[in-house]
């Protein structure tokens, strides 16, 4: 009875941990522009962490990640993968990527 008991209190801290963790990941949708630059950016987050960043009429794809205070871009350039960490922040309707505003379009 007391083994039960034991199984059933670690199943109910494995549940609290899992939610835990879920609740702190974060996870972006939608477009983020910057227009105050001289070329206008942006990033456009999709489901399954799946980023475009487009910058100078040029568009690359793939994934992102946030740890922390930092979003890290992975994704293939000339058949290389490249992992590129920023400083991130989210705020309301925006992020800043490296101190840099850009706003959620609707």
């Amino acid at each position: 009875m007391k083994k039960s008991i034991k199984k059933i209190i670690a199943l109910a801290l494995v549940v609290v941990l899992v939610c835990t963790l879920t609740a702190c990941a974060t996870s972006l949708n939608g477009t983020y522009v910057n227009k105050n630059g001289i070329i206008e950016q942006s990033f456009t987050f999709m489901k399954d962490n799946k980023v475009k960043i487009s910058a100078f009429d040029l568009d690359l794809e793939g994934e992102y990640a946030i740890e922390d205070d930092q979003i890290i871009f992975t994704y293939s350039l000339l058949g290389i993968g490249v992992d590129l960490p920023f400083d991130f922040e989210k705020d309301g309707s925006s992020i800043f990527i490296n101190g840099v505003e850009f706003v959620k379009e609707k």
